[in-house]
This record gives C-alpha cells, sequence and structure tokens, in this order.
C-alpha cells in the first residue's frame, strides 16, 4: 500500500506530463524502418529464431521469400526450403548487400502491407517499471550510455540538457528533453507518439522477456524523469 500511494504522489507532483498516443498508420509507416530496414529483427535472435520463425513466417511469407530469394540469388517456391535458407541466420549472415537492398524491402509493397498488418496487432498498454526492466534496450539512459553511469544522477530535464550536451549521439535525447521541459513550464501534457514493443515466443534479446522496437530516447528520458509510460504492444507470443 505504502509503494501504491508512494507512486500515485509521484505520478500527481511530476511537472513533466506525456499523454502516449495510439499510433495511426500514418506513424506505422514512419515506423517501417524499425521492422523492415532494421537488421535486429531479421535474426536468428528475434524473427529467424527456430521457436519464432513458424509465426513470423505466417505473418510475413513474401517478405521472408524475398529476403531468401535475394540471399541465395534464385526463386524459391517451397515455404520449407526458404525455412532452410533463413532458420537460425542473421540477415549479415545471407547477404553482404544488406543496406542497399533493406531500402529495397521498405519500398515492396507487399512487405510494406504484411509489415503494418503486424503492426495493427497491437495495442496501447501502460509499461510499469517491471516490465521496463526487462525490456530489452529500453530503461534508463545509463544502460545503453555504459561509460556514462553519472547519466542516472540527474533529476531535472534542465540538468538533464547540461550534461547530456557534453556526450556525443544525444542530439535526440536533449530534444526530448527540451519538449518536456516547455511543456512543463506551460503546465501541460506533450503528446507523443507511444514507443512500440514486442513479445516473441523465444523471448527477448540478452536474457529480456520483450523487445523495444521503436521510441527508445523518448521513452528513456521519460523513465529518467519518472514519468508513466504507456506502450503500443505487440504480443506475438
Amino acid at each position: 500500500m505504502k509503494n501504491l500511494i508512494r507512486k500515485i504522489l509521484k505520478e500527481v507532483t511530476n511537472p513533466y506530463k506525456i499523454n502516449w498516443e495510439k499510433p495511426n498508420e500514418k506513424y506505422f509507416i514512419q515506423e517501417l524502418d524499425e521492422l523492415l530496414g532494421n537488421e535486429m529483427r531479421f535474426d536468428k535472435d528475434e524473427f529467424f529464431h527456430p521457436q519464432n520463425y513458424n509465426l513470423i513466417y505466417s505473418i510475413l511469407p513474401k517478405t521472408f521469400k524475398k529476403i531468401a530469394e535475394h540471399s541465395v540469388n534464385s526463386k524459391i517456391n517451397d515455404p520449407k526450403e526458404i525455412k532452410k535458407v533463413l532458420v537460425n541466420k542473421g540477415i549479415i549472415d545471407l547477404m553482404d548487400d544488406w543496406g542497399d537492398f533493406r531500402y529495397v524491402l521498405m519500398k515492396d509493397k507487399e512487405s510494406q502491407e504484411e509489415a503494418l498488418n503486424l503492426f495493427r496487432m497491437g495495442e496501447l498498454v501502460e509499461w510499469p517499471d517491471e516490465l521496463i526492466n526487462t525490456t530489452f534496450y529500453m530503461g534508463k539512459p545509463s544502460k545503453v550510455f555504459k561509460g556514462h553511469p553519472d547519466l542516472g544522477v540527474d533529476k531535472t530535464s534542465s540538468q538533464m540538457i547540461k550534461r547530456y550536451k557534453d556526450i556525443e549521439h544525444t542530439g535526440g535525447y536533449v530534444g526530448n528533453l527540451e519538449k518536456f521541459r516547455t511543456a512543463a513550464k506551460e503546465k501541460r501534457f506533450e503528446n507523443l507518439p507511444s514507443p512500440f514493443v514486442m513479445a516473441l515466443p523465444s523471448g527477448g534479446r540478452e536474457g529480456n522477456n520483450f523487445n523495444l522496437i521503436g521510441g527508445h530516447k523518448r521513452s528513456s528520458m521519460a523513465n529518467q524523469l519518472h514519468i508513466p509510460i504507456k506502450v503500443w504492444f505487440i504480443d506475438l507470443r
């Protein structure tokens, strides 16, 4: 009961407020690069994992076929042959031109529609600390910037902005902090697209239960500032 009361008080008194929006079709399209253009999806730890392969193939059959055919430079019509090419592999093992092929995949209408159908399987849900802590690539920024453990000590957006400006590749983090800060000064909610989280039968990467597949910067800044988080949860278990 005490923990619940403490949690409610934090939420009420926290000056930073976010309205996590349910993603629309336009946003799904913007996030296609995280699904069709990210080599981490087409990997033995995710879509090509033996425990996940059959399920994901049933959702993305044409996409899998295109990847398999490109990797062997030949037509393949038998699903068993496609599986033999892809299962337990990584996209980098399958081809040396992924940097170019990813754009072909993202522009392909059939693959786009399959990916959008996968996105549509999600729902907007609250994502408390106990779930954040077991979601790959989600959580406080010190989890990602392992050489900067002091990133977790700041308690306000102004303190964090000052520290982040001295670290490379943190522009996106600073941009979100500035949005939160402006909204707090104006005593309003900042409207942001919800992060995307996926659950696969095999679990998440590196011993986690879930994988974050979009929205790392805004969710990590929100988590650092103790702002409640909602995610677009795609449960494929």
